[in-house]
């Protein structure tokens, strides 16, 4: 039956109705089925069966606008059921490669972007009409995680329910309206695979078969770094999936990213903070870790002074330490650590600075992101040896001069050294593959 309009816009009120509708079916499923709306139950199995009650629930009202809303309806519920409202479409099983989504504020209205594959990208259609629908829409999220979002608190950081997290700012912070980013939950995105990074260009076959063969099989200390979004979580993950899935495995971080789906004997770590106060903070995690002797130890990121608990578990560890950070290439990694120690109130002579890194690490990875190609794709930049009493022996790099000469068409990499006679014998000792190919270098250019 369609609604009697007596005045008004005829729009308009269908949207009310449409509202309504919406509201009178998600109160009624949330006092018959509550498990509905506990905000992880769409991370489960049973989505498709959820969906079905919702649809029928929707398609058994008698007074629709029209039978073409019923998608729409039925996307709004489900859109209430996990807390997402408006933007559940980005958090579906089929979006699994979506990884954060940027409400950003303009004076044209608010604009939706989502990252994907490496980089930004602007949504198709509009979610919010106008900045008080946004603020609506992030008050609601934070008061449910107990997280208001006000005037007083116009910065909030928090966890939801699913383990995604928000980062919103608003009021007088940001004069052009409300903007936010929620942080995908890792647990509705899987790690992304290596194979799947080859392909993208990131790095060639022959590196991501060396890097698994000899420096995760051989239980080594690996550091990732680089910038901002170049990649580090992501290739952490990837190497995850080639560990031992009974390896007793502890990972802390100070947001939930790391989580690798294929390890069984695991215990994942994060911060906890309370307001502006941290109550458990990554040093504390770490000397955790440390306690529990675990096979591999994975500390998600070293910014401060937790550098000096990392530090203790990477030279007791005997299974392997992983770690990343920022820092673009070793001049930068030794100034951040030696900044890093000075933040825990150690000031390491700088003489000693080598010893300690190479104490920590046998390998370090640097990642970043190429601007030049329209892909602006996450690149391997350096793969370098640690090598105790010598230095850095850098073993792969990306050819940097041919990819600028060519304007960013063509992406290769060399292969300048061996790894070490020492450091080979000790892999394989901890149980690394070494094939022919990384005793000698047959081909300098790797494409």
């Amino acid at each position: 039956m369609v609604p009697d309009f007596e005045q008004g816009d005829w729009l308009e009120q269908a949207e009310m109705q449409k509202e309504k509708i919406i509201n009178e079916i998600a109160s009624q499923l949330s006092k018959e089925r509550p498990d509905l709306f506990q905000g992880q139950s769409l991370l489960s199995s049973n989505r498709d069966e959820i969906e079905a009650i919702v649809r029928q629930a929707v398609l058994t009202r008698k007074d629709l606008v029209h039978p073409s809303e019923a998608g729409n309806i039925v996307a709004a519920i489900m859109g209430q059921a996990t807390g997402y409202g408006v933007l559940q479409e980005f958090f579906g099983p089929e979006e699994e490669e979506i990884t954060e989504i940027f409400i950003v504020p303009s004076k044209d209205g608010p604009k939706v972007y989502y990252g994907k594959n490496g980089r930004s990208w602007p949504a198709e259609k509009q979610y919010f009409r106008n900045n008080e629908e946004v603020l609506r829409y992030f008050q609601k999220i934070c008061e449910d995680v107990g997280r208001p979002f006000t005037e007083d608190a116009s910065i909030v950081d928090a966890w939801l329910p699913d383990g995604s997290r928000i980062a919103v700012i608003g009021f007088k912070t940001s004069p052009l309206g409300i903007a936010a980013t929620i942080r995908k939950s890792p647990l509705t995105r899987p790690p992304m695979t290596l194979q799947k990074l080859v392909e993208f260009g990131m790095l060639p076959q022959f590196v991501a078969d060396m890097l698994v063969d000899l420096f995760v099989h051989g239980h080594a200390n690996i550091g990732v770094f680089g910038r901002t979004d170049s990649g580090k979580t992501t290739f952490l993950r990837a190497l995850g999936l080639f560990i031992d899935p009974w390896e007793r495995t502890f990972i802390a971080e100070t947001s939930f990213e790391m989580y690798m789906p294929n390890l069984l004997n695991v215990v994942n770590l994060v911060e906890v903070a309370f307001g502006d106060r941290t109550i458990v903070d990554m040093s504390q995690l770490c000397k955790t870790m440390n306690r529990n002797n675990p096979d591999r130890a994975v500390v998600s990121e070293i910014r401060a002074k937790e550098i000096i608990a990392a530090s203790q578990i990477a030279s007791s560890t005997s299974g392997g330490f992983w770690t990343s950070g920022h820092a673009g290439d070793v001049n930068s990694l030794r100034t951040r650590l030696w900044g890093m120690f000075m933040d825990g109130g150690v000031n390491l002579p700088r003489e000693f600075l080598d010893e300690v890194i190479a104490s920590m690490f046998h390998l370090v990875i640097f990642v970043d992101k190429e601007t030049i190609s329209e892909q602006r794709k996450r690149t391997l930049m350096e793969v370098v040896e640690v090598v105790p009493g010598e230095g850095y022996r850098t073993i792969i790099r990306f050819d940097t001069r041919e990819f600028a000469n060519t304007g960013g068409k063509t992406s290769r990499w060399i292969y300048e050294n061996l790894v070490s006679p020492e450091r080979l014998a000790t892999l394989a000792f901890r149980g690394a593959r070494v094939k022919p190919d990384y005793e000698r270098i047959n081909e300098k250019y790797i494409q």
